[in-house]
């Protein structure tokens, strides 16, 4: 009889290898580590520990990995922050809610690095990191670069890290290409989307029938409209032309390189604590 490590284990290599057979899971954010009830299925912890196990797996490797192979293992885990992941109707708490814990310019962006250090970067190419644009994102204290075109660059300090921000990207992937899909089917709603991102926008019952052709009832777009602003059209559009089609690369990911992380903002705090005396005061780290 396999043993239940043996049978997780196998049960890993099965969606490493043929990702769209199965279903994932969300981050410590995005996936509560709790049993959940969604479409008359169970889920809980491990369907998250499957989840986590299989993108951590996957970043190991040297190349960039396709968000949708994250998919499926993402809809299997049945996040409580992304509970219309699988229905045809866009989630928009979800979308909104990784949309504010990710820089706007990921509406442009294809290609997401991923890295612990200065040093690994400048090591896989990306030497001229440092003088790319800085990006924030509102809900989310992260270091982020971006190049002005398609590539985005992340600091990650810790294995949290990496579980607060693959379930957010690959819930913004999900719900970016439903609303892409719904715009496709109804031409006379993205014909007009895209005019307006031209500098015509429509009148009341235009803005109607894209909400409508969308699914999204008008306190949803009331709210998606408060979120990107002036943005709103310009970003309409780029749903409407294209899905979203992300890959992430990670480089190096070891506990090792985590620490040497820690060490480089470690530094100077411990000069500053030495500087006023307090070496031998308690230390308190407070989360948000």
């Amino acid at each position: 009889m396999m043993t239940r490590s043996k049978e997780r284990n196998a049960r890993l290599e099965s969606a490493s290898d043929q990702p769209d057979r199965e279903r994932p899971t969300r981050s410590r954010d995005m996936v509560a580590l709790r049993p959940t009830q969604e479409h008359g299925r169970r889920t809980g912890r491990r369907e998250v520990e499957l989840y986590v196990r299989t993108y951590r797996t996957l970043l190991q490797s040297s190349g960039a990995v396709s968000i949708s192979s994250l998919e499926p293992a993402h809809l299997t885990a049945g996040a409580s922050l992304h509970v219309g992941a699988e229905e045809q109707e866009p989630d928009l708490n979800a979308f909104l809610y990784s949309a504010q814990r990710v820089p706007a310019c990921l509406t442009q962006v294809t290609h997401i690095v991923l890295g612990q250090t200065h040093r690994a970067f400048v090591r896989a190419g990306f030497e001229r990191m440092a003088s790319w644009k800085p990006a924030s994102a509102p809900g989310r204290r992260r270091r982020w670069h971006w190049d002005g075109k398609q590539t985005l660059a992340a600091y990650i300090a810790s294995a949290s890290d990496l579980d607060d921000l693959i379930p957010t990207i690959v819930a913004y992937q999900i719900e970016w290409n439903k609303m892409h899909r719904l715009l496709e089917r109804e031409p006379a709603s993205r014909d007009a989307v895209l005019a307006a991102a031209e500098g015509e926008p429509p009148d009341a019952r235009g803005v109607k029938a894209i909400r409508e052709s969308l699914l999204i009832d008008e306190n949803d777009w009331n709210r998606l409209a408060a979120v990107w602003g002036d943005q709103l059209w310009a970003n309409l559009a780029a749903i409407a032309r294209e899905r979203k089609r992300i890959d992430l690369r990670m480089l190096g990911g070891t506990y090792l390189g985590y620490g040497r992380s820690v060490q480089s903002w470690w530094r100077p705090v411990q000069s500053r604590i030495s500087d006023k005396s307090l070496r031998d005061r308690p230390v308190y780290f407070v989360s948000s």
